[in-house]
């Protein structure tokens, strides 16, 4: 059966496992299952981070909008300096995704919109030192976003909403995580969370399922614990 069930899984991608297991293809496939559980804990971690920068983000850009260009709702209605940060083919996208999600009940709202808009997105607002429209939109509105910062430099918090953003994009298609540095990523979104608010990271840090499956984890695949 063994044998069998790797040619649905493919033998490149069960390679990756049985090399890590010195070529054992039983703890392989225990392995792959392992790093599918492991992956689906760190999603729902990743929904809680996600779905709370998203809404600090778009508290502030909804202000700023507000007293900029006369309305808040800049996910239907962006200004030039959200056009110039944001292309355009990515609010067109989450429009039309949002057009669907309601399936013709009533015409898409802003949060429709945002509920759309992916975490990528949100990582590239974050200010770059090449992109003077970014530093622009960071000074004027989201640097408002992370109020309990205390020090932190905005390149740390782009650093570790862009490590949460690739592992996320690694969950999403199915790569093996067992490896990585699963209790950093975590720790990223925890940093992230601080920045924005004490009471984002607590909750984050009492409700988050990464943390204990972590510790399972590493109980049973020792040589992939590492030190943090």
């Amino acid at each position: 059966m063994t044998a069998e069930i790797v040619t649905y899984f493919s033998e490149p991608r069960i390679a990756t496992y049985r090399a890590r297991c010195g070529g054992d293809e039983v703890r392989a496939l225990e392995l792959y299952r392992a790093n599918a559980q492991i992956s689906g804990v760190a999603h729902a971690a990743i929904h809680y981070f996600e779905v709370m920068l998203r809404n600090a983000l778009d508290r502030e850009l909804r202000t700023w909008n507000l007293s900029v260009y006369g309305t808040t709702e800049w996910a239907l209605e962006p200004g030039s300096l959200l056009a110039s940060v944001i292309p355009a083919d990515r609010l067109r996208r989450a429009g039309l995704d949002a057009a669907r999600a309601v399936r013709g009940r009533r015409r898409p709202t802003h949060d429709d919109v945002i509920a759309q808009i992916t975490l990528g997105v949100w990582r590239n607002l974050l200010p770059s030192k090449r992109h003077r429209w970014k530093q622009a939109l960071w000074e004027e509105a989201l640097q408002h976003a992370f109020a309990n910062r205390q020090g932190v430099r905005v390149d740390q918090i782009a650093r570790s909403v862009a490590i949460v953003s690739d592992f996320r994009n690694r969950i999403a298609h199915h790569e093996p995580v067992f490896a990585l540095d699963l209790r950093g990523k975590r720790r990223a979104m925890r940093d992230v969370l601080n920045s924005i608010s004490p009471t984002a990271r607590r909750w984050f840090v009492e409700h988050e399922p990464l943390s204990p499956a972590l510790d399972d984890f590493y109980a049973d695949w020792p040589e992939f614990a590492r030190t943090n």
